[in-house]
């Protein structure tokens, strides 16, 4: 991968990505709605067939792992590889550049972080000070954060990580650095940093991931982004996301070998952008004051076990977050706030216990709304439609994670009602509209003064 010296979107131009669509496969999931006993008992085998058919090819000894990495993904609980998976494994493990696009809660960070591993196992050094080898971008410090335990579940203990993001000393990080490290995983602007300061040095590196990269971009990290490729002079580059737009399919090839790359579209020709197996649903709200009250109602009516599972609630700025979270009614339930505001320390804290089942509800900004990935949430809340429809595929895609069910709601007015639209028609998805208690007791009360 030869970088050039023009900035990220300028030099991201002009590719044409042929699809063979009898290379693709396509996860399924099925949800049914309104069948007739008889079509739900034939789709519901259909998918038992499919299942079946999924483990038997993303079985271990199709690929491969060695047995240390077996035993490490059994520990926690992979007795197989899913679909985005076992489509990757092979290329990425190879060196070949590759674009995946895959919907939420499939899998996304195993499927790179696993045949890297595999790759940098076979050439293993203990060196005091050597390069890295391999960098992950992510946009945030909590995906920074949790993409590296991800790695280190299933690493020999040989290979070392340093994971460097805002919000902790730089003394700390550079330390882990000094002492020698096979991979960073990090996010932009903390690791341009280290370049600028010349206390990273990648010209060793061989594979660059960029992870959620549209939300890289979108955040600002554009500069950052072409900046830390180009101070790379040639590596494997791996693009993995839920949403590819368009144009960053065209941008990202720039940086691909002409010859050695690879488009994985597990998506594939359906337009339903979201998680197969997550209930959309609606409901309107006559007055802001409403909202806590509706989300409580939400929380009560639609989580699967109120004492057991756990909802996360997506509020449009911190503002909204912090007044949702000192209501009266969020009194009468375990909830956390999370959002930028918040110091690293405090952040992680509310993670840790939220991961831990500790806080039933968290309620949040789009800080949380890429990659974080706990499968024990059974629902997820919007106190408005999202100004964008990928927003809301992440978002939703929060729950019905790893082939479980998952219910999310989105709360809007009068005024948002063709925003809720848009995101319904871009998504490709139907959002069945619920009534508030409050409207039900409405129309009976209406009722009965007839009668």
């Amino acid at each position: 991968m030869l970088v050039s010296s023009f900035t990220i979107r300028r030099v991201f131009n002009n590719i044409t990505i042929g699809l063979n669509s009898k290379l693709l496969f396509i996860q399924s999931t099925c949800h049914v709605r309104y069948q007739s006993q008889v079509n739900a008992a034939r789709l519901f085998n259909d998918s038992d067939q499919s299942n079946e058919n999924e483990q038997e090819m993303g079985l271990f000894n199709n690929f491969n792992i060695n047995e240390q990495t077996q035993q490490r993904l059994k520990v926690r609980g992979v007795e197989y590889l899913f679909p985005v998976q076992y489509r990757s494994y092979n290329d990425i493990l190879s060196g070949k550049d590759c674009i995946v696009q895959a919907r939420t809660g499939t899998g996304k960070t195993l499927a790179f972080s696993l045949p890297i591993i595999e790759r940098l196992q076979t050439e293993m050094s203990n060196t005091r000070g050597r390069f890295p080898r391999c960098l992950v971008l992510e946009p945030t410090r909590e995906l920074a954060k949790q993409v590296t335990n991800d790695f280190l579940s299933i690493k020999s203990r040989l290979l070392s990580i340093s994971t460097l993001y805002g919000g902790k000393e730089y003394s700390k990080q550079e330390l882990s650095l000094n002492r020698g490290s096979d991979i960073v995983i990090g996010t932009p602007g903390r690791i341009k940093d280290f370049l600028n300061q010349k206390k990273l040095n990648l010209h060793q590196c061989e594979i660059i991931v960029l992870d959620e990269v549209d939300r890289m971009l979108d955040m600002g990290f554009q500069d950052d982004v072409d900046f830390i490729i180009k101070s790379i002079p040639k590596s494997q580059m791996i693009v993995f996301s839920a949403t590819i737009p368009s144009w960053l399919k065209k941008s990202v090839s720039r940086y691909m070998s002409p010859t050695n790359k690879s488009f994985i579209n597990l998506i594939g020709d359906s337009q339903e952008k979201t998680a197969m197996n997550v209930e959309h649903l609606s409901i309107k709200l006559n007055h802001i004051s409403q909202r806590p009250k509706i989300v409580l109602s939400l929380l009560e009516k639609y989580s699967k076990d109120i004492n057991q599972s756990q909802a996360i609630v997506f509020c449009q700025t911190k503002h909204e977050c912090d007044a949702l979270a000192r209501s009266n009614e969020m009194e009468s339930i375990s909830s956390d706030v999370l959002h930028g505001n918040l110091s690293q320390r405090k952040r992680e804290q509310v993670l840790q216990s939220f991961r831990q089942g500790q806080t039933r509800v968290l309620i949040t900004t789009d800080v949380s709304a890429r990659g974080l990935d706990i499968p024990q949430v059974d629902l997820v809340i919007l106190t408005s439609p999202p100004q964008d429809w990928e927003s809301y595929v992440h978002r939703s895609g929060r729950t019905g994670r790893a082939g479980r069910q998952g219910k999310a709601i989105c709360i809007y007015t009068n005024d948002q009602m063709k925003q809720l639209k848009l995101v319904q028609k871009n998504a490709n998805i139907h959002f069945t509209n619920i009534r508030s208690e409050s409207s039900d007791q409405q129309m009976e009360l209406r009722k009965r003064m007839i009668n």
